[in-house]
C-alpha cells in the first residue's frame, strides 16, 4: 500500500457485482437511487471503475437493496470472479472487433452486457425462449453499433 487511501480501495470487481447485481433485479440507475439514496451518477462511477473507494454506509446502502450481505457484495463466488475477470478485459481494454474497428465505450459495454446475458441465461430451462429472444436483441444491439 502506498498511502492511507489505497487501505479504502475496493477490488475492480466490486463496481462489476453491483452492475451484475442491479441488472440482475432489472433495476436502472434512477430506480436504485430512490430505493438507496446514492446519486445515479455515484453507481455508474462504481460500476466504472471510475470510483474505486466507496464508503461504508455506501455498501450498506447498496447491498440490501441488491440482495447480498456487505460482505458478499465485497466478495465474489468463483463463478462470478472468473464472469468479472471477462468482463473486465472487455471492458477495461484496447481492441479492435471485425474489420479492424476500434471498439468504443459503447461497444464495449453492449459486448459485455452481451456476455452477461449469455452468461445468466437458462437455455435448457423453462424460460430458454425468453432467454434466447434476448440474447438475440442484445447481440442486435451490438451488431448496430458496430455498423454505425
Amino acid at each position: 500500500m502506498k498511502n492511507g487511501r489505497d487501505r479504502r480501495e475496493i477490488p475492480d470487481s466490486v463496481g462489476a457485482r453491483i452492475r451484475h447485481l442491479r441488472k440482475q433485479l432489472n433495476l436502472s440507475l434512477k430506480d436504485l437511487e430512490r430505493l438507496t439514496g446514492v446519486s445515479p451518477s455515484y453507481i455508474n462511477r462504481l460500476e466504472n471503475n471510475t470510483r474505486k473507494a466507496p464508503s461504508v454506509p455506501i455498501i450498506y446502502k447498496l447491498a440490501p437493496v441488491l440482495g447480498v450481505s456487505p460482505q458478499e457484495l465485497m466478495e465474489m463466488s468463483e463463478a462470478e470472479q472468473r464472469e468479472k475477470d471477462v468482463i473486465e478485459l472487455i471492458l477495461t481494454h484496447h481492441y479492435t472487433l471485425c474489420n479492424g474497428i476500434q471498439a468504443t465505450q459503447a461497444m464495449k459495454d453492449s459486448l459485455a452486457e452481451l456476455l452477461q446475458t449469455v452468461m445468466s441465461s437458462d437455455l435448457d430451462g423453462k424460460n430458454k425462449v425468453r432467454d434466447t429472444i434476448v440474447i438475440v436483441e442484445k447481440v442486435q444491439e451490438f451488431l448496430r453499433l458496430i455498423r454505425q
